[in-house]
């Protein structure tokens, strides 16, 4: 079902936001229609559809919605735009982040690093805030060496500088395939130890497929 774009953002856009915890009628978290200067020729200036706040008054993010019949990405140029202006004016101290949504689709996008990317939804305050954090105080992957304690074989640390290689081109994926007793966890260690101290990552998820492998995890992490 089409809806115009006010009907999008009451119906669709409004609850997502809800659901990510923003309450929405809290205008120190959540406001809408904000005037950026110089978006367009005067005397008209841009508007943006969601401004969501940081704790000190600061713009954490900016939604740009579009109506359901429109990709959500349509709104990118003038986003960006948006992004751009408000993190000039004197009493912003960064670039806010960015979302564009249809009420179906969510984009998230972060202008200074990367591309947008298609997001199950909108990101909590917290997780923005992490983000922020990150982008604030990461240094390279590079600059931290390996922990020859949790791993001393040659070819961990082939893999692992592998990994910073990838993640240094900006990639955010990469598999390695190691045979059993190659030592997989203590290499998951070891780059675990890179991202923690280059501030690359403030929380990592460590997955397995059977309740040994979890086990055997821990006793090494401890």
């Amino acid at each position: 079902m089409k809806m115009s774009e006010s009907g999008t953002r009451a119906k669709l856009i409004d609850p997502k936001l809800t659901d990510a915890g923003w309450d929405i009628k809290d205008r120190t978290q959540v406001d809408i229609e904000i005037p950026v200067d110089g978006y367009d020729k005067e005397p008209w200036n841009g508007v943006t559809d969601y401004c969501l706040y940081h704790q000190s008054g600061q713009v954490l993010a900016i939604v740009e919605a579009k109506k359901t019949s429109r990709h959500a990405r349509d709104g990118q140029e003038q986003l960006r735009i948006y992004l751009q202006k408000v993190s000039a004016r004197a009493d912003q101290t960064f670039r806010p982040f960015g979302f564009m949504t249809n009420g179906q689709d969510v984009f998230y996008w972060d202008s200074e690093s990367e591309n947008p990317r298609l997001v199950a939804g909108f990101f909590t305050r917290d997780d923005l805030l992490r983000l922020l954090f990150l982008r604030q105080n990461a240094k390279p992957l590079e600059s931290a060496s390996i922990n020859t304690s949790i791993v001393e074989r040659s070819y961990q640390h082939e893999a692992i500088r592998r990994v910073i290689e990838a993640f240094a081109k900006k990639k955010r994926r990469a598999l390695l395939v190691m045979a059993t007793g190659t030592g997989k966890t203590r290499t998951v260690m070891a780059l675990i130890d890179l991202f923690l101290k280059t501030q690359q990552a403030r929380h990592v998820l460590f997955l397995a497929d059977r309740d040994a492998l979890v086990q055997h995890a821990r006793e090494y992490f401890r």
